[in-house]
């Protein structure tokens, strides 16, 4: 999804000839952290609420604030995920947002982001959350997508991080079924390890355990 297609409705910036008293109720009504100060379609930096909050006088203009604005921006032809790393990185609650030819067209803000990353990653349809652990060269992703098929379990999404201070990545997958407990003695049987399910209707936070009843009903 395209930042473009995402940026908020409501005018999250300020003009250089607004007042830091204006800049603050602004600031509070859209519960931000940062203004992105526009001069017509020209983008000046980011503003932030302690530069405000630092100034001694709330009826001067922006513009006499003797600070830097933080020049930072993404452009509107760049990926959601983009934007996520930068927001991120950069601790943005407001994110300025440029065309192909650096004109100011809008702001990405948090809340805009979290609901496009949601619809991106099919997290709105219902669906059990299954969550494996591998070494970091044992992924076999068309083994995991043929077992999924087989047990007829559509993948909605997968996410991969690496656990710190190991040799080891977890993968968490999202499907389309809530009643997994097939697919998850399945997984057990190929020795895939699986780390937890979530929403998947069982009260019991154990899979081992929950595996090891399956196998002893399976023998009887």
């Amino acid at each position: 999804m395209y930042i473009g297609e995402i940026l908020s409705e409501s005018h999250v910036d300020i003009k250089p000839n607004d007042s830091i008293g204006f800049a603050l109720d602004k600031m509070n009504e859209f519960h931000c952290t940062q203004l992105a100060v526009v001069d017509n379609q020209d983008f000046l930096g980011l503003l932030s609420e302690d530069d405000l909050l630092a100034a001694h006088d709330e009826d001067l203009p922006i513009r006499s604030l003797s600070v830097s604005f933080r020049f930072v921006y993404l452009y509107a032809y760049q990926h959601s995920y983009d934007a996520l790393q930068y927001m991120s990185a950069h601790q943005l609650s407001v994110l300025p947002v440029l065309d192909k030819d650096n004109a100011f067209i809008g702001v990405l803000t948090l809340p805009e982001l979290l609901n496009a990353l949601n619809q991106t990653l099919g997290n709105q349809a219902a669906g059990a959350i299954i969550v494996l652990e591998f070494g970091k060269h044992d992924v076999s992703f068309s083994h995991i997508a043929h077992l999924f098929e087989s047990e007829n379990v559509r993948i909605l999404n997968t996410a991969i991080r690496e656990i710190p201070e190991t040799t080891k990545v977890e993968m968490t997958i999202k499907v389309d079924k809530k009643n997994i407990a097939s697919l998850v003695a399945s997984l057990w049987r190929f020795d895939y390890t699986v780390k937890a399910t979530f929403n998947d209707g069982s009260q019991d936070s154990d899979i081992q355990e929950r595996y090891d009843i399956l196998m002893n009903y399976l023998n009887l």
